[in-house]
């Protein structure tokens, strides 16, 4: 499997989109008829300079002009239907697999796709952590901070939705974004590491997460501290299979894995509006008796807890509201599998649109009910507190379960890209893209399902 992608540095642009079409055509033809996987001599720019593209597995090097900045790349219009733009590195995430080296990539998702991934992405398991984040900040701090948050977290899909395209050069990355911002090695370094902490951080967390959740479904006696002892079994059955879903070969191909944590998502989120509002008003003294919720923060919860367990709290508190909205570490790779036109920030606004619309409704019902049922006594995971009936409170958690597993393979894809990339690169001989999948994403999830039980 070989990807060919050819990028003219061209100093000014093109004038004659045909001329262009023309020449890519034919090179793309040559690369075709010689099947050669070596680099490939890049069409020269207008002032007569030949540039030798890189031989890395599927990207053709990148030139930059003394800006800093790649230079804007003609648009190649295909059947009349899509059109292509040229990413900044000549590369498009090792998500998108063509089986022809004749063949171009051709982005297809619609806006609806982007909305599974984005709901699996932002909707993540934390929100059933707000309750309990509301139990040291209040009422007033805590619908507070939700509120900014949510305008942060949107205002922030919005600008990298704009960010994605730039005349004719697409940003399919963080990097690429960063890349062109700041010059390739700079932009490169601020902003890889961030993003590869972060969303291998994800990928341990959700896997412990599961493992609590296997273990409160298979235990009745799981509550508080108990649910953090024994878990490595539960992590290990819920690393097997990642495996088997981390073979999904691309990004959007993922789509339907996406749609199952969506749903997912929402449907435990009801269960604990239900589970919290019954315990409330169905007759649970237990919670009655606990639902006095402070009406500022700080007043009730520092009974029994020194200042410094307080102040911690509620740090923890705030970081635990933020840790919901974490979907905007894949925005930019969500928006790459979009087809255009229409132009993709368009489409993909429609698409955060209706992932935050589903934000707003599950995460300030979840916090609301939560709270309002249990008060100061809310466990850290509000379905802790939840005790009846007990095989509902199982299905929520089984739906934790797929959630997390779905919400996996959305952050740990662009892993699979870079590393999968870097190993392409290293290689003279092209592997098969299915033996490579196996190879390195199976190491990604030993590697990770070992340092969750540790």
């Amino acid at each position: 499997m070989q990807k060919v992608f050819i990028e003219f540095n061209c100093s000014p642009p093109f004038s004659a989109l045909t001329a262009a079409r023309s020449l890519a055509d034919t090179m793309y033809s040559s690369v075709a008829n010689t099947g050669t996987d070596g680099p490939l001599e890049r069409a020269s720019s207008a002032d007569g300079n030949t540039n030798r593209p890189s031989s890395s597995g599927n990207a053709v090097g990148r030139s930059i002009s003394s800006s800093g900045r790649p230079p804007r790349q003609p648009s190649k219009v295909s059947n009349g239907a899509y059109s292509e733009l040229t990413p900044i590195h000549g590369t498009i995430p090792s998500s998108f697999e063509i089986d022809q080296p004749s063949l171009i990539h051709q982005p297809h998702a619609h806006w609806y796709h982007a909305a599974f991934h984005s709901i699996c992405a932002v909707v993540g398991a934390g929100v059933l952590g707000l309750p309990y984040a509301f139990k040291y900040l209040g009422w007033f701090t805590g619908l507070t901070t939700l509120s900014v948050l949510f305008c942060v977290s949107l205002y922030t899909s919005y600008l990298l939705s704009e960010l994605h395209e730039d005349g004719s050069v697409r940003l399919n990355t963080y990097r690429e974004i960063g890349q062109y911002v700041w010059g390739e090695r700079r932009g490169w370094w601020a902003v890889a590491p961030v993003q590869f902490l972060l969303m291998g951080g994800l990928c341990v967390t959700y896997t412990v997460t599961a493992g609590q959740s296997v273990k409160g479904i298979v235990s009745s006696d799981c509550s508080g501290e108990d649910c953090q002892e024994g878990l490595a079994g539960y992590c290990l059955l819920f690393g097997v299979v990642q495996l088997f879903l981390s073979q999904v070969p691309d990004f959007h191909s993922l789509w339907w894995v996406s749609l199952l944590g969506g749903v997912m998502s929402v449907g435990y989120c009801f269960i604990e509006v239900g589970g919290s509002l019954a315990s409330k008003w169905g007759g649970d003294e237990a919670a009655t008796a606990t639902a006095t919720a402070p009406a500022k923060a700080g007043e009730d919860e520092s009974q029994g807890e020194s200042t410094a367990d307080l102040v911690f709290g509620v740090m923890n508190a705030l970081g635990s509201v933020a840790f919901t909205f974490g979907g905007q570490a894949v925005v930019p790779e969500i928006q790459a599998t979009l087809a255009t036109p229409p132009r993709s920030p368009s489409s993909m606004m429609k698409a955060v649109g209706v992932s935050y619309v589903l934000v707003f409704v599950l995460y300030y019902s979840v916090a609301i009910s939560g709270y309002s049922a249990f008060g100061t006594s809310v466990e850290p995971d509000i379905l802790l507190s939840i005790k009846h009936p007990a095989w509902l409170v199982d299905i929520a958690d089984m739906m934790v379960v797929f959630h997390v597993a779905a919400g996996y393979q959305v952050f740990a894809m662009p892993l699979f890209d870079v590393i999968e990339g870097a190993v392409r690169s290293r290689m003279s001989k092209r592997p098969r893209p299915v033996v490579l999948r196996l190879v390195v994403r199976t190491l990604f999830v030993a590697v990770v399902t070992f340092i969750a039980i540790l």
